[in-house]
């Protein structure tokens, strides 16, 4: 599967810098999922779980997101949320 560039930032640091092949978002509307190649977008995040597939596999990766805003362009989505951390397995 294609992957993309995912970045996830907060005002106090860049948490996650990566290659994915899915990530899903809270969207204030509903959870979105991005693959590579996705219409670009910005949108508002609500609170609650980022899920990240890794590119060539592996254990998805959680991380609890405090608001903030999803960025999507065809090879890269950019998370800028209010807060975040990883969630432990």
């Amino acid at each position: 599967m294609a992957s993309f560039k995912c970045d996830i930032v907060t005002p106090a640091e860049k948490l996650l810098t990566t290659e994915a092949e899915m990530v899903v978002v809270p969207g204030v509307e509903g959870e979105m999922g991005f693959l590579a190649g996705h219409a670009p977008l910005v949108s508002a995040l609500a609170d609650g779980e980022i899920r990240l597939t890794p590119a060539g596999g592996g254990a998805v990766q959680r991380f609890e997101v405090k608001g903030g805003y999803v960025q999507v362009t065809g090879d890269k989505v950019i998370i800028l949320a209010d807060s975040a951390q990883p969630v432990a397995a």
